[in-house]
């Protein structure tokens, strides 16, 4: 068992508001995308558990987790310190928690996405964009696709992030970039 009832509660103890709401949603379809697409549901929702759990820290903190735990933040995470919660948490998930690699490794990508991604990685960054809680346009579309195809899902998410930095005038991580360019490679589609 990778997580007790114990460590469950204290990691939900450490979250407030929207944050409990939503990773409690995430954890939810995390387990039920993992279920639908052959993954371990266990890993999934306890990767959704600890995905945003350094989400509430000021820039400040972030940064001195960095420092902290040897993460060399490239120039974008400079720029916007909240894109490094995925690899903050990802070292508490390590380092509190015991968590294998692969686990911490979804966690740490789960903002950004990388090439290459593993399923369980791609089931936690989807978890996070389409659990219940959320509602903006789009979102519906992504459930959609969800519920058909993992990887048409994910380039739809890509999609519409990189649409939305643009649009904002916001700086692009390469690893978004990396990951929507390594699924149109491999010949992903979502477009019907």
């Amino acid at each position: 068992m990778l997580c007790n009832e114990e460590m469950r509660k204290g990691i939900l103890s450490r979250l407030r508001g929207y944050r409990y709401e939503h990773t409690l949603g995430c954890e939810r379809a995390a387990r039920k995308l993992a279920e639908r697409f052959g993954g371990d549901p266990e890993k999934a929702g306890v990767a959704a558990l600890l995905h945003d759990i350094t989400k509430h820290l000021s820039p400040q903190e972030q940064l001195n987790l960095c420092e902290k735990y040897g993460i060399i933040p490239c120039t974008v995470e400079k720029s916007e310190p909240k894109m490094l919660h995925g690899k903050t948490a990802a070292a508490i998930a390590r380092e509190e928690y015991g968590m294998p690699e692969e686990i911490c490794d979804a966690i740490a990508c789960h903002t950004t996405g990388r090439r290459g991604m593993t399923l369980l990685d791609k089931i936690l960054y989807l978890a996070d964009y389409i659990e219940d809680t959320r509602d903006f346009s789009g979102v519906e579309k992504a459930r959609k696709l969800a519920r058909q195809d993992i990887d048409r899902a994910l380039l739809y998410c890509y999609d519409q992030t990189l649409t939305d930095l643009v649009e904002r005038g916001k700086l692009i991580h390469s690893d978004t970039v990396a990951a929507y360019n390594d699924m149109i490679a491999h010949g992903v589609r979502w477009r019907d």
